[in-house]
């Protein structure tokens, strides 16, 4: 008798693919309930507390250039000189003037960016705070400072704003639909390990090729499978039985263990036809029983699966298959 091997045997991918189509609703839900959850969590942690919420607004401000002893305008400002200056005296002291008392200097001077980005006669400052109200007010009194200064020093002709804008939230880069793709793709591939896995160490009796891994007894068919399968099943049975004589099919559950008295009647056979049911014994638990027979004297003549799943026979046989000997026999049938 075959050893029982059924645990070093390869996938049968046909199977597996039929049973995935079958499960395919259970692992887009597993795919949408990861993506659902990846989305929140993300959306949690980059939900930021309102007391921690940035405010920003910029201005444009158009600097006009005076010219130096030699003809020539001013070309010693630059990004780092501007954000220099509007931190010192007198461009501070100018913006702090034009503040409230609840504003100090140090909040004022982390508030504001000053650079120049391309032309050196347009200068953007950038404010930043907490509270829009805060981020507004710091905005004007710095371009109101930086035209008071552009009259007071020699290097300029005028300073003035050309654009102000409100003040906006800061919004983070979103990268949300990365977070639900990559929760869809992991949901999806960790549905689809589960079945994989859950085939190969359940090793669920569904085809032919699942007994086969445990026994190299004859496979007689499906008791009650579909169309010619189940007439090979009552053709060989009906042969076994003229050949040896009375034969017991004993239909196998996991649920039902045999007594003595059960192995008793079935040693008094002159054969036994093992049927298991489908889908819901596995090949460890098909090896244990016929070894037990075995152990009982009892003799194994052929092994079969009942209770099947029709549809299922169908994909894996394929439907042609199982109408051919119909259509065969009708032709044959007209022929004579």
């Amino acid at each position: 008798m075959k050893g029982s091997n059924y645990a070093e045997e390869g996938m049968d991918l046909k199977k597996y693919m039929i049973c995935l189509w079958k499960r395919l609703p259970l692992v887009i839900a597993a795919g949408a309930a990861a993506a659902l959850l990846f989305g929140v969590l993300y959306t949690l942690s980059r939900t930021v507390p309102e007391g921690e919420r940035e405010y920003q607004a910029f201005a444009k401000v158009y600097l006009d250039f005076a010219a130096d002893e030699t003809g020539e305008v001013y070309q010693a400002y630059n990004g780092y000189t501007w954000n220099d200056l509007m931190a010192a005296d007198p461009i501070m002291e100018l913006t702090l003037s034009y503040l409230s008392e609840d504003y100090t200097r140090e909040e004022v001077q982390a508030a504001i960016r000053a650079e120049i980005l391309s032309d050196i006669r347009l200068l953007t400052v950038t404010v930043t705070t907490n509270r829009a109200e805060r981020t507004e007010a710091i905005l004007r009194a710095a371009v109101q400072a930086l035209t008071v200064y552009g009259g007071q020093a020699k290097e300029f002709l005028e300073i003035g704003a050309i654009q102000e804008t409100e003040a906006k939230l800061v919004v983070a880069d979103s990268r949300l639909l990365q977070a639900v793709l990559l929760g869809l793709l992991l949901g999806l591939f960790f549905a689809l390990l589960g079945i994989a896995l859950g085939g190969i160490f359940e090793a669920k009796i569904l085809a032919a090729g699942d007994l086969k891994k445990v026994t190299d007894v004859s496979f007689l068919g499906y008791a009650d499978g579909p169309g010619s399968l189940n007439e090979d099943y009552q053709n060989n049975l009906a042969y076994l039985r003229k050949k040896a004589g009375d034969i017991t099919v004993w239909e196998a559950s996991p649920n039902q263990p045999l007594s003595e008295v059960d192995f008793g009647n079935l040693r008094k056979a002159a054969g036994v036809v093992l049927s298991v049911p489908f889908g819901k014994a596995n090949a460890a638990w098909v090896s244990y029983v016929i070894d037990q027979l075995a152990a009982q004297d009892c003799v194994l003549l052929g092994v079969a699966i009942r209770d099947c799943d029709a549809g299922f026979l169908r994909k894996y046989y394929g439907r042609d298959s199982l109408v051919g000997r119909a259509k065969s026999e009708k032709t044959d049938g007209a022929d004579s």
